[in-house]
C-alpha cells in the first residue's frame, strides 16, 4: 500500500496559537480596530480566510493579510512544538512512510518556520500558501497528490479545513486536539501521543 500522510501545522504539529494572537493584535491596532477575540483566533487558525478578515476589514482585507503575515515573522519565538511533535514525525519516517505539510499558512513564512525548529528533513514537501487557494479546496494539494500517487491518504489536522479538505480528496480525517468538537472525522486523537498510538495501530503495519 502506498500510504501519504498529510499534516497541518499550526495547532497540529506546533503551538503557533500564541504568535498568531500577537500578530492578529498588532494588526487591529495597526488598522484602528479593538482587540482580536479568542473566538476570532479560532476563526483565523481553523478557517482559511476565514470571516475575520472580511469582517474585520472588508475592502482593506487584503492589505490587512499583507500586514499580518509581517507581524506574525516577528513573533516567531512564541512558537513552540507540541510534546510529541518530534517524536510522531521521526516514527513515520523511520517507517519509510512520507509525510507532505499542508498549510494555510503563507508558503515563505511556512518554509522558514519549519527550517527555524530543524524539521524540514522530516518532510518530503512543504506546501503553503501564494495566494487565495488553500485548504479545502482539492485543487491546492493536486501537485503533492500528483507526485506521490498515493493508494491511502491520512489528514491529520485540527481545523474544519482539515477535515473538510480530507473528505475532499478522500483521505481518512484525523483530528487533533479537538476532542470536543463536532466537526465530521474519522478518528479523533486528544493529542500528538495518541495520534501515534493510532499510527501503531492502521500505519506501522
Amino acid at each position: 500500500m502506498n500510504l501519504l500522510i498529510i499534516w497541518d501545522w499550526d495547532n497540529t504539529l506546533m503551538n503557533t496559537k500564541p504568535a498568531v494572537t500577537a500578530g492578529l493584535q498588532d494588526v487591529a491596532a495597526f488598522f484602528g480596530q479593538p482587540p482580536v477575540t479568542e473566538a476570532e483566533v479560532v476563526n483565523v487558525m481553523t478557517h482559511h480566510r476565514g470571516a475575520f478578515w472580511q469582517n474585520r476589514f472588508g475592502d482593506q482585507m487584503v492589505s490587512a493579510i499583507d500586514y499580518y503575515v509581517a507581524c506574525y515573522q516577528k513573533h516567531f519565538d512564541l512558537v513552540s512544538p507540541f510534546e510529541k511533535t518530534k517524536t510522531v514525525l521521526k516514527a513515520v519516517q523511520n517507517h519509510h512512510i512520507p509525510q507532505v505539510l499542508v498549510s494555510n499558512k503563507n508558503h515563505e513564512s511556512l518554509v522558514q518556520e519549519v527550517a527555524r525548529h530543524q524539521l524540514s528533513s522530516c518532510f518530503s514537501a512543504v506546501l503553503g500558501t501564494k495566494d487565495f487557494l488553500g485548504k479545502p479546496d482539492p485543487f491546492f494539494v493536486q501537485p503533492i497528490l500528483k507526485q506521490f500517487h498515493p493508494d491511502k491518504i491520512l489528514m491529520i489536522g485540527d481545523g474544519q479545513s482539515d477535515m473538510d479538505l480530507a473528505r475532499n480528496i478522500g483521505a481518512t480525517a484525523v483530528l487533533v486536539h479537538r476532542t470536543e468538537s463536532d466537526l465530521p472525522r474519522d478518528y479523533t486523537c486528544a493529542d500528538l501521543g495518541a495520534v501515534l498510538s493510532l499510527l501503531q495501530k492502521i500505519a506501522f503495519v
